[in-house]
């Protein structure tokens, strides 16, 4: 009878040394699974960060381009203007004061 709970508290104990050790293996890997979703994490987040940047920069330029143009077409318009009013400036004037005579 002593052998029999001898032999019960032996399979006790390495039954209890089983679980203890799949509890370890079970903290290991998700301290294991912690890091490497952390690490994930940081890689996901340097990676968007690095697109936003590229497309802040894409953005940025487009709009230096945009304004570029605007300023561009708004000189070729003032300098249209300009040449309108040197060439039809006499015949302007004769007109206005015409208007201005007959009213």
């Amino acid at each position: 009878m002593e052998k029999v709970i001898s032999l019960l508290f032996d399979i006790e104990r390495k039954a209890n040394q089983i679980i203890e050790r799949a509890n370890d293996e079970k903290n290991e890997l998700y301290e294991e699974n912690e890091k490497t979703i952390a690490q994930m994490e940081a890689s996901i987040a340097e990676e968007n960060n690095l697109k936003i940047n590229a497309i802040m920069e894409q953005a940025e330029k487009e709009l230096e381009q945009e304004k570029k143009q605007l300023i561009e077409s708004s000189d070729k318009q003032l300098k249209d203007l300009e040449s309108n009013y040197k060439q039809n400036h006499d015949a302007l004037v004769n007109k206005v004061f015409q208007t201005i005579i007959h009213i």
